[in-house]
């Protein structure tokens, strides 16, 4: 597991790793994302062999605040992949939750993110915010998987409806059959997000002290390139190239014409 960047919760490194980046450079969102994507895959992979696939949530927070301009990866082939992933860990398994900040006037992303839920089914969501409700999204985050809040009622606004929230207190809840959660953080480095860059780690931070000792998490930032910075020794990541992973995964059952950008 610390070969692939996922470390347990209350010994998390997120917490001095994160306020440590400079945010600069382009966006490379699909990058990102779809490093995400293979890393979960491996490790769900590691726990069948175990046994123990029916044991953890997997959780996925994706965070940025503008339209790709930089994945080697094209759009149509992010698209078919998510289709593919969404056969390999349905919605029981892992939940995805896009963050688009300040995004709600960019018709770009509004389209391509339109077009991943379609390709995703129930195993994501998208909250388009603005930048001062990025604490209340995660809380919200929490509460959905499972994290119950207790005393204080909060109000926040999000895709221009109000949003009535619970505040402090979070205490797990179990689900199902799931004991766990694995939580793996995407987050958008780019120039533009040096303004909100604070309140995303207060965020993330946040969230980890919520997690119990066997839960796990792991982090990715991303900007023109891709960094799994819980990693040992991390270093940016090469681009995905494009077809690559076709070749890595079979996703060819994957029908053309279920996933179509617009």
């Amino acid at each position: 597991m610390a070969m692939l960047g996922f470390e347990q919760a209350p010994k998390s490194r997120l917490n001095n790793l994160l306020p440590r980046i400079s945010c600069t450079g382009a966006t490379a969102f699909r990058d990102a994302v779809m490093k995400g994507n293979q890393l979960m895959l491996q490790l769900f992979a590691l726990f069948c062999k175990k046994g123990a696939h029916d044991k953890f949530k997997f959780v996925h927070v994706v965070l940025t605040d503008g339209e790709d301009n930089k994945s080697q990866v094209s759009l149509q082939e992010f698209l078919k992949y998510q289709a593919y992933l969404r056969q390999e860990l349905p919605e029981d398994i892992l939940q995805t939750f896009y963050i688009g900040v300040n995004v709600e006037n960019n018709q770009t992303v509004q389209r391509e993110m339109q077009a991943i839920l379609q390709c995703s089914g129930k195993s994501a969501s998208y909250y388009p915010i603005h930048s001062n409700g990025i604490n209340d999204i995660f809380q919200k985050i929490q509460m959905q998987i499972g994290l119950r809040v207790q005393q204080k009622g909060l109000v926040i606004e999000s895709d221009k409806r109000q949003i009535a929230l619970m505040q402090k207190q979070f205490q797990p809840v179990l689900q199902m059959k799931v004991n766990n959660y694995i939580v793996l953080f995407t987050l958008d480095i780019s120039g533009s997000m040096s303004g909100n860059w604070g309140q995303v780690c207060n965020a993330v931070s946040g969230f980890l002290g919520n997690l119990g000792s066997n839960d796990l998490v792991s982090g990715i930032v991303f900007n023109d390139k891709v960094e799994v910075v819980t990693q040992s020794n991390a270093q940016p990541q090469k681009p995905v190239q494009s077809q690559q992973y076709q070749n890595q995964y079979q996703v060819s059952n994957v029908r053309d014409e279920e996933c179509q950008i617009f």
